[in-house]
């Protein structure tokens, strides 16, 4: 006889019933995730900006077919945990913080277009960082940090396409410690190594000493790092070698700064519209 303290359990639920808690659930996240629009009744996403569109398109309504509702579940779920990102390695901002006390630091990272990338590979990534010496973690004002999000729109925002970072083989380097700059960059020729650093020193309006800049070849390239690796058994299974200095386009993504005392990096632009914090995003 059923146990009158442990009701049974229904085997299945009703489709209707199944859809009404992943709606309420899932909007009551999409709210929380896009809170740059408002809260609970006043949630209202701005449709002329694609990240309103996005929160929009996102939403769950009671006219929704099943597989609408999935594939609004998955592609959301797919966009909080950027599956399309590469993955670094690292530990948690606040213990490098702890562990370093350093000048507000602007870090401007690039990925390869998906189209793009190679199969069996994942997208080529590019990151670049330089040191704002004339400020400190006090001195840094909300205002400022504006100021230089919008130097960032300018410089490679490229009118919301995203400026492409041409890597390849050679490196260049430019390095001038009194200003906060270490550049290291994988680049195809001297010409385009020098827009890139142009591009970066106009974000705190430098002007380039090019004395400090060095520009180094391989003699020969394709031995060196060549662009299919070679196989080595890993793991039981024969597989290509990781590939070094491949040369992709590397499209501009957005610009953090990290700022000692401040636990997550405040996002100066982001033209991929992932965060809802950005100071400044593409239009």
């Amino acid at each position: 006889m059923p146990n009158p303290d442990y009701p049974s359990v229904p085997q299945s639920m009703p489709e209707e019933d199944l859809q009404t808690v992943i709606r309420r659930w899932q909007n009551r996240e999409l709210r929380e995730y896009f809170s740059d629009f408002g809260v609970d009744n006043n949630w209202d996403p701005d449709l002329t900006t694609p990240r309103g569109k996005l929160a929009n398109v996102l939403r769950h309504a009671d006219e929704d077919t099943y597989m609408i509702t999935m594939l609004k579940c998955w592609f959301f779920e797919h966009i909080k945990s950027q599956t399309y990102r590469v993955p670094y390695y690292g530990i948690p901002v606040s213990s490098f913080q702890e562990s370093r006390k350093f000048q507000p630091q602007i870090k401007l990272y690039f990925q390869e277009d998906l189209e793009d990338v190679e199969p069996g590979y994942p997208p080529v990534a590019g990151e670049i960082g330089f040191r704002l010496m004339n400020y400190t973690t006090t001195s840094l004002t909300p205002s400022a940090a504006e100021i230089l999000a919008n130097r960032v729109r300018i410089a490679f925002g490229d009118g919301g396409r995203g400026y492409l970072w041409r890597k390849g083989k050679d490196m260049a380097t430019y390095t001038d410690w009194g200003k906060g700059y270490q550049l290291q960059l994988l680049i195809r020729s001297k010409a385009e190594a020098r827009e890139v650093i142009n591009k970066v020193l106009d974000i705190q309006n430098d002007a380039p000493d090019w004395k400090k800049m060095n520009y180094s070849e391989n003699e020969e390239p394709m031995e060196a790092y060549p662009t299919i690796p070679d196989r080595e058994m890993i793991y039981g299974e024969l597989r290509r070698e990781a590939r070094r200095r491949p040369v992709a386009s590397c499209r501009f993504q957005y610009a953090l700064l990290h700022l000692h005392g401040v636990a997550a990096p405040i996002v100066l632009y982001d033209r991929s519209y992932t965060y809802s914090t950005a100071l400044v995003t593409a239009n």
